[in-house]
C-alpha cells in the first residue's frame, strides 16, 4: 500500500514539473511574440515617418525653388544674423507708410534694432512672439522654418522702395513685407523710432507745410492729424471747403533748414547694399486724395 502511494506521488511530481516546464515555454514564446510585435510596430512607424518625409520633400521643392522663396530665405537669414532680439521695444506709431506703391498702417508695433547696419526691424506688436521665434531658430539652425516660409510666400509680398517722412527730407531706401489681405506690414528702415515720435522735427498743427498732389507741390497750413497718421492740409490754392487729405509721411515743413535728416545717407547705403539682391523692381508710388469738408 505504501509503495502504491509512493508511486502516485512520483507521478504527480513528474506531471507538476512537466506543467511548470510547459508554462515556462509558453511564457518564453509570449515574450518572443511581444518583441516581434514591438519590432513590427517600430518598422511601421519608421515607414510612416519615411513616407511623410518623402511626401514633404517631394512637395516642397517646386515652391522653394521659386525666386520669391530664395529672396525670403535670404532676407530672414540676413535679419537673423543682424538683429538684436534681446532688446525689443513696443510703442505706438499711428502712421500710414507708402513704399513702392503699397501702403501699410503702423499702429502699435514691436521693434528690434539691427545695430550692425543702423536699421530697425518694425512689425505689428502681435507678431512679437512668432517673428522673434522664427529669427531665433533661423540663427541657431541656419535654416528658415519651412512652415513659416510657406506662410509668408502665400500671404505676403516683399517690396523694395523709398520711405519719406517729415523727419527725413530725402527719400530713404527701405524694404517692406506687405500683407496681401490687410494693411499690416513688416518694415526694415531707419524709421520709425520711439525718439522720432516726440522729436522736435515733428510737424505741428497750424504750421506752414508743403504737400505733393498729382505731381504738383502745394503750400498750405497743417489743419489736423488723426490717430492713423493722416494729415489734412488747407492748401493756399484751394477754394474754401477743400482739404487735401494725405499720409503725414508725405507732408514736409516749408522751412527745411530747421529740421535736418536724423540719419546719414551713408548708413542707409550700407543697408541697401546688403539687400540689393532681394527685389529687382520697384512699383510706382500711390497718390493721396482731396476731399470736401463740412467743417470749413
Amino acid at each position: 500500500m505504501c509503495e502504491v502511494a509512493h508511486e502516485l506521488d512520483e507521478e504527480a511530481q513528474l506531471e507538476y514539473e512537466e506543467a511548470c516546464n510547459e508554462v515556462l515555454e509558453l511564457q518564453a514564446e509570449l515574450r518572443a511574440e511581444k518583441m516581434e510585435v514591438q519590432q513590427l510596430m517600430m518598422r511601421v512607424q519608421a515607414s510612416q515617418a519615411a513616407s511623410a518625409s518623402f511626401a514633404q520633400s517631394a512637395a516642397l521643392p517646386a515652391v522653394l525653388e521659386e525666386p520669391r522663396a530664395h529672396e525670403l530665405q535670404h532676407l530672414f537669414r540676413w535679419l537673423a544674423d543682424n538683429v538684436d532680439l534681446s532688446h525689443p521695444r513696443i510703442f505706438d506709431v499711428g502712421f500710414e507708410v507708402p513704399i513702392g506703391g503699397r501702403t501699410v498702417h503702423l499702429h502699435r508695433v514691436v521693434q528690434w534694432p539691427l545695430p550692425s547696419v543702423g536699421l530697425q526691424l518694425t512689425a505689428p506688436s502681435e507678431h512679437r512672439v512668432p517673428l522673434g521665434h522664427l529669427l531665433a531658430s533661423t540663427r541657431s539652425t541656419g535654416k528658415v522654418d519651412v512652415a513659416a516660409l510657406l506662410h509668408f510666400l502665400h500671404g505676403w509680398d516683399l517690396i523694395a522702395g523709398e520711405l519719406t517722412t517729415a523727419a527725413h527730407l530725402s527719400p530713404e531706401p527701405s524694404v517692406l513685407l506687405s500683407h496681401r489681405a490687410s494693411t499690416q506690414g513688416i518694415l526694415i528702415a531707419t524709421w520709425p523710432t520711439r525718439e522720432a515720435q516726440v522729436s522736435p522735427c515733428s510737424l505741428r498743427l497750424g504750421e506752414r507745410v508743403e504737400v505733393e498732389y498729382e505731381g504738383e507741390k502745394y503750400l498750405g497750413i497743417l489743419y489736423s492729424l488723426d490717430a492713423y497718421g493722416m494729415a489734412s492740409i488747407k492748401c493756399d490754392a484751394d477754394p474754401p471747403g477743400v482739404m487735401t487729405v494725405t499720409p503725414l509721411s508725405r507732408v514736409k515743413r516749408v522751412s527745411t533748414a530747421e529740421c535736418l535728416p536724423c540719419t546719414a545717407q551713408d548708413v542707409v547705403g550700407i543697408s541697401v547694399s546688403a539687400m540689393t539682391d532681394i527685389v529687382d523692381s520697384v512699383p510706382g508710388r500711390q497718390m493721396h486724395r482731396r476731399t470736401r469738408s463740412s467743417a470749413l
